[in-house]
């Protein structure tokens, strides 16, 4: 009898294991896959600099097309809740939603920021530029998602991996 035990208690040990193996295993592929897709939207981005970047700073409707289709194409499926600001999300319908996005992007404007700095390095009033003078200067934050999703068990944590673009000039 007292064998019996034993050999039961180190199969659930080999069990418990195996599912911490697998759970290990499914995380870094789909963390994996996130960072690959979150390159390519950045890629996309910067790729459609003077068509995404509008006056406003947020993506034109072919880039944000663009995007979708790649999701679609490459098969990225996991979606989650946008960070809180000025956060926009997008779903693989091409609509806006912040609480099931497929993709959460954030425009910052960083022309008057420049400015800033540049009037702090002039001395003697030396300095000529207005804004007018600067371009249209904008960088994009891009937020996505990957989950831990254990096959037997199913989703259980909801991440998130973040990226952001260079800054783009129109």
């Amino acid at each position: 009898m007292k064998e019996a035990i034993g050999g039961v208690s180190i199969f659930q040990l080999a069990v418990i294991f195996l599912l911490i193996f697998t759970a290990i295993m499914c995380l870094t592929i789909n963390h994996s896959k996130a960072f690959g897709v979150k390159d390519e939207i950045i890629n996309i981005i910067e790729a459609n600099k003077y068509a995404s970047l509008a006056s406003s700073g947020e993506l034109d409707s072919a880039a944000i097309e663009e995007i979708v289709d790649y999701l679609t194409d490459s098969g990225y499926r996991i979606t989650g809740q946008c960070p809180s600001g000025d956060w926009t999300g997008y779903t693989r319908n091409y609509g806006i939603d912040n609480n099931n996005a497929a993709f959460c992007v954030r425009s910052n404007d960083v022309s008057q920021a420049y400015y800033n700095d540049l009037l702090d390095k002039c001395s003697n009033g030396r300095c000529t530029a207005t804004t007018g003078d600067l371009p249209n200067m904008h960088y994009y934050e891009i937020a996505l998602f990957y989950q831990l999703d254990i096959p037997v068990i199913g989703q259980i944590l909801n991440f998130r991996l973040y990226g952001s673009t260079r800054v783009l000039y129109s």
